[in-house]
């Protein structure tokens, strides 16, 4: 997984001087992969061990590691189709985060109700995925309307409200999203990779890795990433039953 992507991935976990370490980094890779951890650390006023437990928070065995992996990004400028194809996927497992995981399985079975909303192709296949949940709790339910949601967000009380958007900009859905955390719902949301407005609002935002794809002005990017971070958590789910 490139630098940038861990970044956004932990970015709830990261220090104010962290985030200043993440912009400096991304704005001077070539600089940092001959600097000294020392050196690194001089420039922001702090100690290595602060720059070694940074490293550790992105996924780095430690700096050498994050040197190393900005090496090879620097480095690599074409790749065929098929490996970005395969490195997509694995960069997705490597964005599935215990910690997030933990705290949707805790809302889950604090929740009385557990409600999914998406829209078009990602919503066909999230209503896949729920049915999953539904068959060993009938708790959990897709809907595929924006008025039926806004009614069950006004009625319920402390309930989930899961949101699926790959780019976390369907008005329709930071809408409801809104108005859920409005009336003290939690809210969790799965979208693409990067800062989108749903994983801003999300109390858990989940991500995956999606690489868009579009011929003949038709969408067909690859949802395979979405069914991964869904079949973990449904796992996840079933391991706390």
């Amino acid at each position: 997984m490139k630098f940038k992507d861990r970044a956004i991935n932990v970015d709830y976990r990261l220090t104010d001087l962290e985030d200043d370490l993440v912009s400096y980094i991304n704005a001077h890779k070539d600089e940092v992969i001959r600097l000294k951890m020392t050196n690194l650390a001089q420039r922001f006023y702090t100690v290595p061990n602060t720059i070694t437990r940074f490293c550790h928070k992105l996924g780095y065995e430690g700096f050498v590691d994050l040197k190393n992996q900005l090496r090879w990004e620097l480095e690599t400028v074409q790749e065929t189709s098929s490996l970005l194809k395969r490195h997509y996927l694995i960069e997705t497992l490597d964005l599935i985060d215990p910690s997030r995981e933990e705290k949707c399985i805790a809302a889950f079975q604090a929740a009385k109700a557990v409600t999914f909303f998406a829209v078009g192709q990602t919503g066909e296949l999230s209503k896949i995925c729920v049915n999953n949940f539904y068959a060993f709790d009938p708790k959990f339910n897709f809907i595929e309307y924006p008025n039926t949601v806004e009614h069950k967000i006004e009625q319920s009380n402390r309930d989930v409200f899961f949101f699926v958007s790959l780019s976390g900009e369907t008005i329709d859905m930071l809408r409801l999203a809104e108005k859920a955390k409005q009336k003290g719902h939690i809210v969790i949301s799965l979208t693409g990779l990067g800062k989108n407005s749903l994983s801003t609002i999300a109390d858990i935002s989940l991500f995956c890795q999606i690489k868009p794809e579009i011929v003949e002005g038709y969408d067909v990017t690859d949802k395979t990433p979405l069914m991964i971070i869904f079949n973990n958590l449904f796992h996840a789910y079933l391991l706390t039953r």
